[in-house]
């Protein structure tokens, strides 16, 4: 449990009326950007005054006035101070609004209208201040893959783009990829892919899950499958080196088979979410989706999507990474189809 510790009356809100009137104030001032008020004091005790824009995955962001916008390693912080007002996460789930204080290195006492929650720092995974702006919230890759081998005569190309975009009450992510596949001997083959995914978290470590897209893989029979999914799920683990989610739910999808009519299916689905990052250089990042969708309109059919990325930084933002995919259906709309299609690629990104 967090604890609730008595500050000096200089420290304290007076009550709700106070901490209303801030926030209204606070909203009208002039914009986040012209603030640099906030303190950060590291580990080997040097201070950063600065204007925080977000921490998330373990690492702060922080704008200065001579050094531009600098990237943080959270275990690195000793204490933060902040009279702006901020929604502050914690790996066990506590989300509270307040003001930053600090009563002691390791420590972060949030002051909401309650009173001051002193939490350990370790524990803080997400911290944004309220009313921040667009591009403060948004970010996200773009990588590209490319090979030939001349004595087979085939040439592969594949692109992949994602982007994050963060509020306090939810999380909303796009993705886009494409593999392309060129032979001198045979049919070329591709594969397109468009979806997005919403979070929205509820009580301690609960989510509420939203996801779907379109894609195309003739290699397993469909020329388009617009889908649509809903579920909850929880987070397993939720820290500043590693998250991992587990959720459930009901999916709906239409397919236009590369033969024949289009067809309506409902699947169950279980989804399951893993990533593990570390910001001491060289910075990794390791990310894997695995989706399953048992059928309940066609039953006994089954249906996985495998999706995993690892990416090391060679120089800043910029990154070179293995990805892979493995789409499986057991029982294919299109007769001649394939029940299997893998892939995997090396690529080089750039993070934004």
């Amino acid at each position: 449990m967090y604890a609730r510790r008595r500050l000096a009356p200089q420290e304290r809100l007076t009550g709700r009326s106070a901490l209303g009137a801030c926030a209204i104030l606070y909203l009208l001032a002039v914009p986040a950007s012209a603030q640099k008020t906030d303190v950060i004091i590291l580990m080997n005790g040097n201070t950063l005054t600065c204007e925080i824009k977000l921490l998330d995955r373990g690492r702060l962001q922080a704008s200065t006035d001579d050094l531009g916008t600098l990237n943080v390693e959270w275990d690195k912080v000793a204490s933060v101070t902040a009279t702006r007002l901020f929604r502050v996460e914690t790996s066990s789930g506590l989300r509270e609004f307040g003001q930053l204080a600090s009563s002691q290195p390791g420590q972060l006492d949030v002051v909401t209208v309650d009173g001051p929650i002193s939490v350990p720092l370790g524990e803080v995974v997400y911290l944004t201040p309220i009313g921040s702006r667009f591009w403060t919230r948004l970010d996200g890759s773009l990588d590209l893959g490319l090979s030939y081998t001349q004595s087979s005569g085939v040439a592969q190309l594949n692109f992949s783009t994602s982007a994050t975009y963060r509020r306090p009450t939810f999380q909303l992510t796009g993705s886009a990829s494409s593999y392309l596949t060129k032979q001198d001997e045979g049919d070329d083959t591709s594969r397109h892919t468009l979806g997005f995914q919403g979070v929205r978290p509820f009580g301690d470590q609960w989510l509420w899950l939203a996801q779907g897209g379109f894609e195309r893989n003739q290699e397993l029979g469909y020329d388009l499958r617009g889908t649509v999914s809903s579920g909850f799920g929880r987070f397993l683990v939720r820290s500043n080196r590693a998250v991992f989610v587990l959720g459930g739910g009901l999916s709906t999808n239409r397919e236009l088979p590369t033969e024949g009519d289009s067809v309506q299916n409902l699947d169950g689905l279980l989804s399951l979410r893993q990533s593990y990052f570390t910001y001491d250089y060289p910075k990794t990042d390791i990310t894997m989706s695995l989706d399953v969708y048992p059928g309940l309109s066609q039953w006994g059919r089954v249906r996985t999507q495998f999706d995993g990325k690892i990416k090391r930084e060679i120089v800043r933002d910029f990154s070179v990474g293995f990805t892979i995919y493995d789409s499986y259906d057991s029982d294919p709309p299109s007769a001649d189809a394939r029940k299997n299609d893998v892939g995997f690629s090396l690529t080089i990104g750039w993070t934004f």
